[in-house]
């Protein structure tokens, strides 16, 4: 893993997305998913803050192969939230734009 970032997200929406965690600790409220992207690559998004409650879980590390991964990451958990918004609240479905 050599590219790092960083996203704000839920725990919701990553097990949407990708799963139950690889790794979980919910008494420390420590999360790691391994994710395999479409190219084959690997990412790795772990919890930045500890403890707490998993609700309330936003900051988020990303280690991937490339920054082309974590883009990729990125655009995912984009699509997510454009259909969690939408599919739950249509009113307030918004499409991000680059």
């Amino acid at each position: 893993m050599t590219q790092h970032s960083e996203i704000s997200t839920t725990v919701a929406m990553l097990v949407s997305l990708f799963g139950n965690p690889y790794h979980a600790d919910p008494e420390a409220n420590a999360y790691e998913w391994r994710i395999e992207l479409d190219d084959g690559s690997l990412a790795i998004v772990r919890n930045l803050n500890k403890g707490g409650s998993a609700g309330r879980i936003q900051d988020w590390s990303i280690a991937c192969e490339s920054e082309q991964s974590i883009n990729k990451l990125k655009a995912k958990l984009e699509e997510g939230e454009n259909y969690y918004e939408g599919s739950l609240h249509p009113e307030l479905f918004i499409t991000r734009t680059k």
